[in-house]
């Protein structure tokens, strides 16, 4: 009895090594770079402060910047290192071309309450799209989201049960399980759980959605983006990146080009476009050009 006991002590163990291995490499909340306490208000930026309760009373934590002549309202759902004090800055092109942005933290980044697990970003991304969609009605605007890295699996989840104006998925995986599988070679493949399927939910997405990839994406392949784009039942675009890895992404003078002329109008946008290196932006539609903020 002894010897079952320790047998399934050690196992016990070992699932929970596993488990901790796989949750630090999806999950990286500590990765941030930004000062202790930085705020929008450090960048000269009006913002609120947005306090989210998920559907299990998790309390999560977000920023709203509010565009000036606001045409648009954006929810973007960041990728998996760091928090809201790192990704605000990938939003304020966008806010400055006229979309205001929530920007919200999953549960145990930031100031956000719990535990990061896939269940839960679910549940927190379900949070953040009903307070924009609520605010996007009240303001009479349409309401899209953009889901980068980790995020683009909490934009199609919410995406395939909502309807969106639009939804943009930036450097997006068809599973997090294959994403695992090729970067830590070392977690036998068939031990490596199911997680954050996005190719068997992306199908279900009923608005027009925009995938735009790096072609030297090096975390997650390209092949990635293609087969997720292959999955698309609904008016889509593919936007291939050239050069660019899975973090330079948005470094491409395109990158704001295309999605800005997407949201303005998807349905136009995704009949005229067709997948193409960065070369090939659009006569169709003048280029966004930002100063960027260091």
């Amino acid at each position: 009895m002894n010897c079952v006991r320790s047998a399934f002590a050690v196992s016990h163990c070992g699932i929970a090594v596993f488990q901790s291995m796989i949750d630090s490499f999806v999950y990286r909340p500590d990765a941030s770079r930004a000062p202790a306490g930085s705020t929008p208000s450090d960048l000269a930026r009006p913002f609120e402060t947005v306090w989210l309760q998920a559907s299990d009373g998790t309390r999560l934590h977000g920023w709203y910047l509010p565009a000036r002549d606001a045409w648009h309202e954006l929810l973007y759902c960041h990728g998996n290192a760091g928090d809201c004090r790192d990704w605000v800055y990938a939003v304020l092109p966008f806010v400055d071309a006229g979309c205001s942005c929530l920007v919200f933290d999953y549960r145990g980044y930031g100031e956000s309450e719990g535990k990061p697990s896939e269940r839960g970003l679910f549940m927190d991304g379900e949070a953040a799209w009903a307070w924009v969609e609520a605010r996007a009605l009240a303001e009479g605007k349409p309401a899209s989201i953009l889901g980068k890295s980790l995020g683009s699996a909490v934009a199609v989840h919410i995406a395939a049960q909502a309807s969106p104006a639009s939804l943009v998925l930036d450097s997006a995986f068809t599973s997090m399980r294959e994403v695992i599988a090729r970067r830590l070679p070392h977690l036998i493949g068939f031990a490596v759980p199911k997680l954050f399927e996005s190719e068997g939910q992306v199908s279900r997405v009923r608005c027009p959605a925009l995938v735009i990839h790096g072609a030297e994406d090096s975390l997650v392949p390209l092949l990635h983006a293609r087969r997720l784009h292959s999955r698309l039942q609904c008016a889509n675009a593919l936007k291939v990146v050239k050069g660019a890895g899975h973090n330079d992404v948005m470094g491409s003078g395109c990158y704001f080009d295309w999605v800005l002329a997407f949201l303005r109008d998807p349905i136009r946008f995704t009949s005229l476009q067709r997948e193409g290196p960065v070369a090939a932006a659009t006569e169709e539609f003048p280029p966004y050009r930002v100063d960027r903020v260091s």
